[in-house]
């Protein structure tokens, strides 16, 4: 039974913004396939079907209460462990990493999924030990626990996903009330570390990555390429873009993975300047609502959910603007909601379930 005031308290912002954002990227696939020549194609119909499916899936996060994930916290991250593992055992490859399970007709990707379990068991996890926090034995307990999930996705390899869990590591240790110092020192130990083992834990094609991000004309037809003609579609756009319909470096298909990576510069080419910001204050909007939502939570293993959520979708929204415009490498991070790709739309709308679930429980006189 859903108790009353749900509707009424649901929170409208966060759930249109998602919503819009949702509907942009759909938007977008049917002018690429427009653009190649076909009315509907493959990847309009995918998008749909799995827009559908994630609304289905959300909204039964939105009507259970959130609570339950704590109860199974540790059951949960057991499945997400093996859930890792098993890909590596699998390997099937893509682009050079092991990222995907096949089912039948349908494909997902773990580490998609790897990254909203580990919010919601890190999130069990903070609350229960909060008012032993900063003592050396918990925060070496926290520690643990993220690298686990963190070094099986590094080996898999997949170095964007894997930088998505650093953020959410810390952002949720922040909220918890880990004393600043500690995770200044800490975020120090791991870049310098990181900058360390770049010889030896980054492959060849990552390499090149780098070096097409510092400078992409030392090889404008090989892995400087996707930038470059990000960069000319981005600029092509103007203030009002081409038009939808009108998309000649990613409706033709001179700008790779247009429909997922690089989606943000289609929209630019399409809509100019003005898609561009209107995408991102949809983000910032969906952002700030779910730091309301946050600040409303009725206890503290909500808020580290929200928490949790926050530096997911920021992160890679930060990210993924920045490598199309060639401030940041490419590291394959999709645009939250909007990008083609069916295993990141549905975790976040199961992310969008949880929150509006926690938005309509922050006061328990709704359920007298």
């Amino acid at each position: 039974m859903i108790p009353r005031g749900y509707a009424k308290n649901m929170d409208i912002g966060l759930i249109t913004s998602a919503m819009l954002l949702i509907a942009v990227g759909l938007l977008t696939q049917f002018s690429l396939e427009w653009n190649s020549g076909r009315l509907v194609g493959d990847y309009f119909i995918h998008q749909l079907a799995w827009i559908i499916l994630s609304l289905i899936v959300g909204s039964v996060c939105w009507i259970l209460n959130y609570k339950i994930w704590d109860r199974f916290a540790w059951l949960l991250y057991i499945v997400n462990i093996v859930m890792l593992i098993g890909l590596l055992i699998m390997d099937k490859k893509i682009s050079g990493a092991a990222s995907w399970f096949k089912l039948g007709f349908m494909s997902f990707q773990p580490s998609e999924f790897a990254k909203l379990l580990f919010v919601v068991t890190f999130a069990g996890f903070l609350s229960r030990y909060r008012q032993d926090i900063n003592t050396i034995p918990i925060l070496s307990l926290a520690f643990l626990q993220f690298l686990l999930p963190f070094g099986l996705i590094m080996l898999q390899p997949d170095l964007g996903t894997a930088l998505v869990f650093v953020f959410i590591f810390f952002g949720m240790l922040f909220v918890a009330g880990v004393d600043w110092l500690t995770i200044f020192l800490s975020l120090v130990i791991c870049v310098s570390s990181g900058i360390a083992a770049t010889p030896y834990v980054l492959k060849d094609y990552q390499f090149k990555r780098i070096t097409a991000f510092l400078n992409p004309e030392s090889n404008p037809l090989g892995t400087g390429y996707q930038l470059i003609q990000s960069k000319i579609a981005i600029g092509s756009g103007g203030f009002l873009g081409k038009g939808i319909f009108n998309s000649t470096q990613a409706g033709l298909g001179f700008l790779p993975t247009a429909q997922s990576d690089f989606v943000f510069s289609t929209i630019c080419e399409q809509a100019g300047f003005v898609g561009g910001v209107f995408v991102i204050g949809l983000l910032i909007t969906f952002l700030s609502r779910v730091m309301r939502v946050g600040g409303r939570a009725e206890d503290m293993f909500a808020m580290l959910i929200c928490a949790g959520v926050f530096s997911m979708i920021a992160f890679q929204a930060i990210i993924n603007i920045g490598m199309t415009m060639g401030l940041f490498p490419i590291t394959g991070i999709p645009l939250p909601f909007v990008s083609y790709g069916g295993s990141s739309l549905l975790i976040n709308a199961v992310a969008v379930g949880l929150l509006l679930n926690i938005s309509v429980r922050r006061r328990k006189i709704m359920f007298v």
